[in-house]
Formats: structure tokens, C-alpha cells, sequence
């Protein structure tokens, strides 16, 4: 009982001695107030002083895009603080590009902004005339327009394409829906309407696809019926297809 007496006693000025050693001395006062001091006037230097003004815009990752319009977006900031330069905004404004999936804007010490562009990819080419086509990304979004298209990309008759056009989406899903064997045979697809999916395939053959339901069943249907020999086959309703 004795030993718990005495720990009790001692507890209480124990605590005191071990935060009084604890606290900074009066002597550490003077050393944080100039520490303070420091980070405040670095802080003026980098904010005032041309030395970390902005110089230069970097872009990078642009193939579709012309670098100096990505740059532009940033235009505001030259010769001014690298720490006034507000990225976010800057990010936002080269998001807005249609070309543009992501952007990544960083400061680049010490006068410098990079600006780190991901581009769309094509995935569709739709032509607008004998000589022109729109380019469509795989979430449908139209970001150029050009002559010439690579040969690994599907070209593809849309009204209006564009990720809020149906027509657009349900053709995407069937297209990537499509087996290899059969995709590979696929020449161009039309789609008048987004339950009107037509794809033209080598030979002068056609599957009648319709919407993108059903997709497993539809190239089940198809894929079976082109083996027997039918050049056109409509299995738009696969439990009940049609064939020429």
C-alpha cells in the first residue's frame, strides 16, 4: 500500500517537471522568429522578384494539336510569379480542347509551366464529304478533321456524331462487341439510326445488326449463318433472324 502511496504522490509533479522540460526555452524564441522570418521573405522573393517570374511554356504529348495553342492557355501567367499562376484554371481551359482526354499542369521551377497533354485516340472515321473525315474517339467525342485516316480505325456513316447522339454510342458498343474474325471482315458500317447498325462486310456481304443488344447472341447468329453461305443476314432480332 505504501509503494501505491508514493506513486500517487509523485504523479501530478512528475507531469509538471516532464512539460516544463518539454517547452522551448526563452532562448529558442529568438531562432524561430528568425526562421519565420526566412520562410516570409522567400515567400516575397519567389512572389515579387522577376528572377522566378514566368519565362517559358512547356507542352508536351501533342500530335493532333498545335503546341502553341495548348500554350496559350497559360499565356496569362508570363512574367508573372510562378506561384500566381493558377493551374487548375489553366488545366481547365486545355481540357476544354476537343482533342484533349486529360491534361496534367505542373510548375517547373524556376520559371517555368509544363503542361502535359493526353490526346483522344480515333477510334471511328466518319466522312463528311469525298475527301474529309471526322475523327471519333472510342466515347464517341469528335476532336478533328482530316484526310487522310490510318487503316486500323473503322470508318463508319453517322448523321450526327457525338457522345450525346445514340446512333453514335450503340454503334461503338456493337463495334466493340465484334469478334475478331468478324471484325476483320467488316469494310464500313452505316447507321442511320440507332437501331439501324449495318455493317459491310468483304464480298459485298451485310449483317443487319441493329441496336447494341444482345450482342453475344447476335454474333453467335451471325457468325453461323455467314458460314452457311447467306450474303446478307439481319439479326437484329437474333431469336428470329432473316437471310438473302
Amino acid at each position: 500500500m505504501r509503494g501505491r502511496s508514493e506513486q500517487t504522490d509523485q504523479g501530478p509533479w512528475r507531469l509538471v517537471h516532464v512539460m516544463r522540460r518539454r517547452m522551448p526555452g526563452r532562448k529558442a524564441w529568438p531562432w524561430l522568429a528568425a526562421a519565420l522570418a526566412l520562410t516570409v521573405l522567400a515567400f516575397g522573393i519567389v512572389w515579387a522578384t522577376p528572377l522566378f517570374a514566368v519565362k517559358e511554356i512547356e507542352v508536351t504529348g501533342t500530335e493532333v494539336l498545335d503546341p502553341a495553342e495548348v500554350a496559350e492557355a497559360a499565356e496569362d501567367s508570363l512574367d508573372r510569379s510562378i506561384l500566381r499562376a493558377d493551374l487548375d484554371d489553366i488545366a481547365g481551359e486545355v481540357a476544354s480542347l476537343p482533342a484533349v482526354k486529360a491534361v496534367d499542369v505542373t510548375r517547373s521551377w524556376p520559371s517555368a509551366i509544363l503542361i502535359a497533354v493526353t490526346e483522344r485516340d480515333p477510334y471511328m472515321a466518319v466522312p463528311i464529304d469525298d475527301e474529309t473525315f471526322l475523327m471519333v474517339d472510342s466515347e464517341g467525342v469528335v476532336f478533328d478533321e482530316v484526310a487522310d485516316i490510318p487503316d486500323s480505325i473503322w470508318i463508319v456513316e453517322l448523321g450526327d456524331p457525338g457522345p450525346g447522339d445514340l446512333a453514335t454510342l450503340e454503334t461503338i458498343e456493337v463495334l466493340q462487341a465484334l469478334p475478331p474474325d468478324l471484325s476483320d471482315e467488316v469494310e464500313r458500317v452505316e447507321s442511320p439510326s440507332p437501331a439501324s447498325v449495318t455493317l459491310y462486310l468483304e464480298g459485298g456481304r451485310t449483317v443487319t445488326w441493329g441496336d447494341g443488344s444482345e450482342n453475344d447472341k447476335k454474333t453467335r447468329v451471325a457468325t453461323r449463318l455467314l458460314e452457311s453461305g447467306y450474303r446478307h443476314v439481319d439479326v437484329s432480332a437474333p431469336d428470329a433472324p432473316t437471310v438473302s
